[in-house]
């Protein structure tokens, strides 16, 4: 049991009027709930990485999540984000985004996967195409099968 009157609160629960500006603690941000005001609400700060842009050339963050298609020879030709992204490690690529890579790379190959995926599969197919930059083959996949390697 303690010895205080019921009506006297401890000084740890004073009110925050009674304290002087300087040492008065810093309250929270009002959420939408306790805003009287639009002009009460403060937003939450952007992440570092939603605000720093793209390095010139290399498009968006959302880009980078979609896979490019193509179609070549009766195939669907697929090369995944982390496909896209090992093309920046090829020669020539300084300066173009990841889709643009992509695009030059089946412009020059889409062909010739076709034909030699053409020698034992039956199109239409969907083809994953996995690249390997430092060997400089790409390897073509049906569901978890490598059908083909070519080198470019």
């Amino acid at each position: 049991m303690t010895d205080d009157p019921p009506d006297e609160k401890p000084d740890f629960l004073a009110p925050e009027e009674d304290l002087l500006p300087e040492e008065a603690p810093e309250s929270p941000a009002p959420d939408a709930a306790q805003a009287s005001s639009p002009d009460d609400v403060q937003a939450p700060a952007p992440s570092p990485a939603a605000t720093a842009s793209a390095p010139a050339g290399r498009g968006t963050p959302l880009e980078s999540r979609e896979p490019l298609y193509r179609e070549a020879g009766g195939f669907r030709l697929r090369l995944e984000p982390a496909d896209l992204a090992r093309l920046r490690e090829l020669p020539g690529s300084k300066g173009k985004s990841d889709r643009e890579l992509g695009e030059e790379f089946f412009e020059k190959l889409a062909p010739r996967f076709a034909r030699s995926l053409a020698e034992d599969v039956t199109p239409p197919a969907d083809v994953r195409v996995v690249v390997d930059p430092y060997s400089r083959q790409a390897f073509l996949a049906i569901e978890r099968t490598i059908r083909s390697i070519l080198s470019f």
